[in-house]
C-alpha cells in the first residue's frame, strides 16, 4: 500500500480485499499516523501522505514535530506547533475532511472552516518567536498564553452525505462508511443486490438480469468506430465497486444525471466472462427519487430524547405519508424504548440528513 500510496484506484481495491480478509484499515490520524502505511495491531494505519493535496514534506514535518514533542494535545497546541511554511489552507482542509483532526475535535466541518484561524495563529507565533517578541495570543500551556488562539468558528456540523463526500475527495475512496450502508435492509426489502452477491450468483448462472443501486464515482465517454458515444460508469457500493457500460440511447437521455457523487439505481445484464463480470446498464434513475415512495418504515434511533422535536419539526412541515416512523430511544443507559408513532408521514431524504446531524441521533435506518 505504501508503494502505491499515491494511486487511490490501487488503494481501493486493497481496502476491498483487507475488508474481505477482516482487517480493519483505521483512518488517518494526526496523533497515529505515519507518513507511510503501518501495521498497529492486528489493523492497518492509513498513512498521511496517501491523502490527495495534502503534501509529502507537510506530513513529515507533522511526524517529525509530533515525535520530537510528544502527541498534539488539541488543535490549538497543534496550531502552535504547525510549521505553517510547510502547510496551506487547502492542505489543513483536506486533513480535516479525511478525519485526520478527529481524535482532537470530531467536528471536521468546524475545523476545515477554521483553517484560516489555524494559520494565522500559527504564522503570528512564528513570526513572533523570530522577532524574539512576547505574543499577545501565545505563551501558555499549550505553547500559547495571553488570549490563546481565537474560537473556531461555530458551524453546524456536516450531514452523513456531505461529510462522506468530502472524505472520497480527500482519500479517494470511502473509507471510514459508505454514503449507501442505511439503505441495506431496504435494499433487500425491494431486491436490490449488491456487487458482492451478483458475483455469488453468478457462479451458477453464466448471465443473469440485476437491479443495483451505488454511487456513480466516475464517467468516461468514448466514441465507437461507428460514431456513436457510449460511457463506462465506475459505481460503488457498499461491498465494493464495479464498472458498468452504457450505451448510446440510454446516455444521452440520462446524461444530466450522471455527475460524480450522485446515487443511482441501475438495471443491468450481468455476465461472466474470462473470470471477470461484465456489466451492461439497461436501466437507470436517480436514487432518491426511485425509492422514496417505497419507503414504509424509518427507525430513528437515539441515545437520548431531544432529538424527538427535530422529528416532530418536520413531519409538521411535510405532513402525512406512507412511511410508519419509528423511534428507538435509549434509556438510563440501559434500555431501548420503542416507540411507534400513530399514523403514516413523509419524512424526505433532505428531512432524514438534517436529523442524522442532530446532537444525540446515533443512526437512522430506512425499510
Amino acid at each position: 500500500m505504501t508503494l502505491d500510496r499515491g494511486n487511490t484506484d490501487k488503494l481501493s481495491v486493497f481496502k476491498q480485499e483487507l475488508d474481505r480478509m477482516g482487517v480493519e484499515l483505521l483512518p488517518p490520524d494526526i496523533n497515529a499516523s505515519e507518513v507511510n502505511f503501518k501495521v498497529e495491531g492486528d489493523a492497518i494505519r492509513y498513512a498521511l501522505a496517501a491523502l490527495k493535496g495534502v503534501g509529502e514534506a507537510a506530513m513529515e514535518s507533522l511526524v517529525a514535530e509530533r515525535e520530537a514533542n510528544g502527541p498534539y494535545k488539541s488543535i490549538e497546541d497543534y496550531a502552535s506547533r504547525l510549521d505553517y511554511k510547510a502547510m496551506n489552507k487547502r492542505q489543513l482542509e483536506g486533513l480535516a475532511a479525511a478525519g485526520g483532526f478527529d481524535s482532537l475535535n470530531p467536528s471536521r466541518a468546524q475545523v476545515s472552516e477554521g483553517a484560516e484561524i489555524i494559520l494565522r495563529y500559527a504564522q503570528s507565533l512564528a513570526d513572533e518567536r523570530e522577532t524574539g517578541q512576547n505574543s499577545l495570543f501565545g505563551g501558555g500551556d499549550e505553547g500559547g498564553g495571553g488570549l490563546g488562539m481565537p474560537d473556531l468558528p461555530d458551524v453546524q456540523l456536516w450531514d452523513q452525505l456531505e461529510q462522506l463526500g468530502r472524505e472520497f475527495k480527500a482519500v479517494g475512496f470511502y473509507l471510514s462508511a459508505h454514503p449507501l450502508d442505511s439503505r441495506q435492509q431496504q435494499f433487500e426489502n425491494l431486491g436490490i443486490t449488491n456487487v458482492a452477491d451478483v458475483e455469488m450468483a453468478l457462479q451458477e448462472l453464466p448471465a443473469k438480469k440485476f437491479h443495483m443501486a451505488g454511487v456513480l464515482l466516475k464517467k468516461q465517454e468514448k466514441m465507437s468506430q461507428k460514431g456513436s458515444k457510449y460511457a463506462f460508469l465506475q459505481m460503488s457500493d457498499p461491498t465494493g465497486i464495479f464498472e458498468v457500460t452504457m450505451f448510446s440511447e440510454m446516455l444521452a437521455q440520462s446524461r444530466e444525471f450522471l455527475v460524480a457523487g450522485n446515487t443511482l439505481l441501475i438495471g443491468v445484464e450481468a455476465e461472466m466472462r474470462d473470470d471477470q463480470v461484465r456489466y451492461t446498464c439497461t436501466s437507470v434513475k436517480p436514487l432518491e427519487g426511485a425509492l422514496e415512495s417505497k419507503i414504509r418504515d424509518v427507525h430513528i434511533h437515539m441515545d437520548q430524547g431531544h432529538p424527538i422535536h427535530k422529528v416532530k419539526e418536520f413531519m409538521d412541515i411535510e405532513g402525512q405519508g406512507a412511511a410508519q416512523i419509528h423511534l428507538h430511544v435509549e434509556v438510563e443507559g440501559e434500555r431501548i424504548v420503542h416507540i411507534q408513532l400513530p399514523g403514516r408521514w413523509s419524512l424526505s431524504a433532505q428531512a432524514r440528513n438534517i436529523i442524522r446531524t442532530q446532537e444525540g441521533v446515533s443512526e437512522i435506518r430506512e425499510a
